[in-house]
């Protein structure tokens, strides 16, 4: 049995118009390299991404996929038809099978939200603020598509994939009709309550996919908000029948003899770890550990039976573990290091492959137009885009921009920040917390502290698969160095000081998807 996973296309309509040309003729509505550069994720490129993706799951021979949330750009009207059109699309060609969960980037909750994006045409100039609100001041443009969903609208525009029982499918169900007097769909009553889309579907005989809506909608004065940051928190206090049903359908699926797979859009745990036992933390920056549940959340669905949990949001590629509950996270193909999961199960053993978008076709599309938005005042991080060669290349060269601008001033404290351009050597040989730590590397003890904190950033957001993108030699000192400070870690010796804090994040980050014991 074999199926992939994609999360978080975040697909942006580059042919839909939105007002400024004519929708279907070809020509490009593009965002500004200047709000690329700005996220954690490329907006131009989504489009031929997603086709690469499809065409790699054709080439490979899987028909059944699941869509892990934020398969759109924001939930636009218009943004979400492209989407469909491309699934329709290998569908009939190709005999493809989809299965959708939604993200925070998807639908807004009981009512649907105006949004407004900064968008110019492939000439790259004159950008203009287009906009589903017709109040909106001129010259903004006035595009009825660019309205985000409410949430029954998602779920009504993605019923035919998966999320309304399926016309030929072995089995689908969703927690409304399996629990015990209701936990219905819809909750008209209690508006702090929204529409429940989880549902549990068996497109390959004895291969269950538990496929669990975890958006949380609350109400803050007139606006909904999605409680994307610790997400599966929120979710467990407040739909606990979600958890009934989920402990239902694992006793089932083990009593069948059936392969259960669970999937939604956010992390089950932590996607760094350090401590053991009942010490068990998340281990990551300050941004980073607001946005993951708590370590009890995945205990929680532990015992309630879950083995294996695919999620997304995070665009990043790893796996961590905790109490019997794996949480495979899946990269977006719009964040380095951009690609999609493939599982292969039996009723042994499950394989998890990461597929990696190194060429995708037409990803340059929007290059002509972003060298003409910044002609000779280009700084030199935008310039190494307009040089990339492949979409990988390209994905690394934004990340690095992100962790340049953006990563290292918003997650590091003063002390820290003046030790950036200081040798790695220096700073273990004077700081006396630090002195154990290896130091037989001497090429790497010369490089700037710098250095460790940008690879810090690659390997958490790729683990194994970012090791083709730092020196072979800084890769022997990181291991040495990982395993040097988990070993302090178990037998209690503590290292004090923002270096040293740091180095503990660094050391969980090695271990998040087993690279450092291969």
């Amino acid at each position: 049995m074999q199926i992939a996973v994609v999360a978080d296309v975040h697909l942006h309509d580059l042919y839909g118009g939105y007002g400024m040309v004519e929708e279907g003729s070809g020509e490009l509505a593009l965002r500004t390299l200047a709000d690329t550069m700005a996220s954690t994720r490329v907006f131009n490129e989504s489009h031929a991404a997603f086709r690469a993706v499809l065409d790699d799951i054709v080439r490979r021979g899987i028909r059944d996929v699941v869509l892990l949330g934020d398969y759109s750009d924001d939930g636009q009207v218009d943004a979400v038809a492209a989407v469909k059109r491309l699934l329709s699309d290998y569908e009939a060609r190709h005999g493809l099978r989809f299965f959708a969960t939604f993200g925070n980037h998807d639908c807004y909750g009981p009512v649907p939200r105006h949004l407004a994006k900064l968008l110019t045409q492939a000439d790259g100039l004159e950008p203009l603020l287009v906009t589903s609100d017709d109040l909106a001041p001129a010259p903004a443009i006035v595009c009825p598509g660019m309205r985000g969903m409410s949430t029954a609208e998602a779920v009504e525009a993605m019923a035919p994939y998966g999320v309304a029982r399926p016309a030929s499918i072995l089995h689908w169900e969703s927690p409304h009709e399996t629990l015990e007097g209701g936990a219905p769909r819809y909750v008209p009553t209690d508006e702090r309550l929204h529409l429940d889309a989880s549902y549990l579907v068996e497109p390959q005989e004895g291969l269950w996919l538990l496929m669990l809506d975890a958006n949380v909608f609350h109400k803050t004065g007139d606006t909904w908000q999605v409680r994307a940051d610790a997400a599966w928190d929120h979710v467990l206090a407040e739909r606990p029948s979600l958890l009934t049903w989920i402990e239902d359908v694992a006793d089932r699926a083990n009593r069948l003899g059936k392969t259960l797979l669970a999937f939604s859009h956010y992390p089950a745990l932590p996607l760094a770890l350090s401590g053991e036992g009942s010490d068990v933390r998340a281990a990551s920056t300050p941004d980073w550990s607001k946005r993951m549940p708590s370590p009890e959340s995945g205990r929680r669905l532990a015992r309630a039976g879950l083995r294996w949990h695919f999620s997304g949001h995070m665009h990043v590629a790893g796996r961590v573990e905790l109490e019997g509950l794996v949480n495979i996270a899946v990269p977006s193909p719009v964040a380095y290091p951009g690609g999609y999961a493939i599982v292969t199960c039996d009723a042994r053993q499950i394989d998890i492959e990461i597929a990696q978008l190194e060429e995708v076709m037409g990803f340059d599309a929007a290059f002509p137009a972003y060298a003409v938005q910044f002609g000779d005042k280009i700084s030199p991080c935008f310039a190494k885009v307009l040089v990339c060669k492949t979409y990988a290349e390209f994905l690394r060269v934004h990340l690095q921009n992100l962790i340049e601008a953006k990563h290292i001033p918003d997650d590091w404290p003063p002390e820290l920040l003046a030790c950036l351009d200081v040798p790695i050597g220096r700073i273990f040989h004077e700081d006396a917390g630090l002195a154990s730590l290896p130091v037989g590397w001497p090429d790497a003890m010369s490089l700037p502290f710098r250095q460790i904190v940008e690879d810090y950033y690659l390997l958490r957001a790729a683990g194994r698969y970012a090791l083709g993108d730092i020196l072979a030699e800084r890769v022997a000192f990181y291991r040495d160095l990982a395993r040097c400070i988990r070993a302090q870690e178990r037998l209690g010796i503590g290292m004090s000081g923002e270096v040293a804090k740091f180095l503990e994040l660094f050391a969980a980050c090695t271990h998040f998807d087993g690279w450092l014991d291969e």
